[in-house]
């Protein structure tokens, strides 16, 4: 009887494997058998999930963009506006969801490097602007659906923009400190008259 395998969970950890990978060396030096080796595979095999790096790069961006989208979905159908003091809190709440990573998901490592690609690769550049596309469309229906429809797209690019930041920001190690209730709260003084 033939070995039934599950092709998602083995391209899944192809690219968990792709990500431990970029911990020690950068993503342009990274070859597709370094990253068989560290799936436990051998790099024919790996051959039959991902045709090339460029493959594997494009999926794990794809996976980039779901997996921010899911969890930023998940968060505000989950956490009622109603349970927080003000909106400035509710943000804030979220905010520091998106940087302490709180729940231990096993998110995304290497934005700061694919990022960094889509000024040499025109194929990357445009995947990642539809991922913010797609981000910011999710973000805005979130934000509809907790404020309603007096929010719209300049909210959710600036949410985009922030989370963006923030995972960044944890990625790099940058951050000032522990982030608290704070993050949204820090541009009050840049808006108050």
């Amino acid at each position: 009887m033939p070995l039934i395998v599950d092709r998602e969970k083995v391209r899944m950890d192809i690219l968990m494997a792709f990500e431990r990978c970029m911990e020690d060396t950068p993503m342009m030096n990274v070859s597709l058998r370094d990253i068989a080796k560290e799936a436990g595979m051998s790099h024919a095999n790996l051959l039959n999930y991902f045709s090339s790096k460029n493959d594997l790069v494009f999926s794990y961006i794809t996976y980039v963009r779901d997996f921010v989208s899911k969890i930023c979905v998940d968060w505000f159908a989950t956490h009622s506006r109603k349970r927080y003091k003000s909106n400035i809190n509710y943000l804030n709440a979220f905010m520091s969801y998106v940087a302490e990573n709180k729940f231990g998901e096993n998110r995304p490592g290497a934005l700061a490097q694919i990022y960094v690609l889509t000024h040499y690769d025109k194929d990357i550049a445009e995947l990642v602007k539809k991922e913010f596309i797609s981000w910011r469309k999710v973000m805005e229906e979130a934000l509809v659906s907790v404020y309603g429809e007096e929010v719209g797209k300049k909210e959710a690019e600036a949410m985009v923009i922030l989370i963006v930041g923030t995972l960044i920001c944890n990625y790099c190690d940058v951050h000032t400190g522990r982030i608290q209730d704070s993050i949204v709260s820090q541009f009050g003084s840049l808006v108050e008259s």
